[in-house]
C-alpha cells in the first residue's frame, strides 16, 4: 500500500481553525470582557448642527495688479545735468539703456546695461567704458518714483566703488 503525505492538509486545516477562532474572539471582545464599543455608540448619536454665520454672498474685492510704471525715454542726472544723460528702453518688467557722459575728472565714459523693474523698485547691471581705456561693471539697486519721473539708485563699480545715482526724465 502507498502511504500518502497528509501532513500539508492537516497543517492548512490548522491555521484556518485558528483564525477563525481569533476573528471571534476579536469581534466580540465587547461581550467576553463585558466593555461597551466606543464605535457602536458614536455611531448611533445623532451629529450636533453647528449654527454658522450666513454666508456673505457679495464677491470679494478684486485688488488690480500694480501698474507698470514706464521708465522709457531720456534721462539727465540733476546735480550735473549738460555733463551725460542716459536712453532707457522698456518692454514689461525689462529694460536696456545706454548712457554717456563726463566725469568730474574730465574723463568720458559710455555705458550699457540691462535690469528689471518690479512695483517701483528696480535692479541692474552695467558695462563702462572710459576714454583713458579703462572698463569697470557695476550693479545698481534703486527705486522710481510712482509717477515715473525720477529715479535714484545705489550703485557699487569695480573702480567707482560704491555711488549713489540719480536720474530725471527730460
Amino acid at each position: 500500500m502507498a502511504e500518502s503525505n497528509h501532513n500539508p492538509t492537516i497543517v492548512a486545516a490548522i491555521i484556518g481553525v485558528i483564525g477563525s477562532i481569533s476573528v471571534a474572539i476579536i469581534s466580540n471582545w465587547d461581550k467576553l470582557t463585558g466593555q461597551q464599543k466606543i464605535a457602536d455608540s458614536t455611531l448611533t448619536q445623532p451629529i450636533a448642527k453647528t449654527a454658522y454665520p450666513p454666508l456673505d454672498k457679495e464677491k470679494p474685492e478684486v485688488i488690480p495688479p500694480t501698474p507698470l510704471i514706464d521708465i522709457s525715454g531720456d534721462w539727465y542726472n540733476p546735480a550735473a545735468p549738460t555733463a551725460g544723460g542716459t536712453h532707457i528702453e522698456q518692454q514689461n518688467d525689462s529694460f536696456q539703456f545706454q548712457g554717456w557722459g563726463m566725469l568730474a575728472q574730465g574723463i568720458g565714459y559710455t555705458s550699457k546695461g540691462s535690469g528689471n523693474l518690479i512695483a517701483q523698485t528696480l535692479t541692474y547691471d552695467y558695462t563702462a567704458q572710459y576714454q583713458n581705456g579703462w572698463v569697470s561693471k557695476g550693479n545698481c539697486t534703486g527705486t522710481v518714483t510712482p509717477n515715473g519721473e525720477k529715479i535714484t539708485a545705489t550703485c557699487t563699480d569695480t573702480i567707482m566703488g560704491t555711488y549713489v545715482s540719480a536720474g530725471v526724465r527730460q
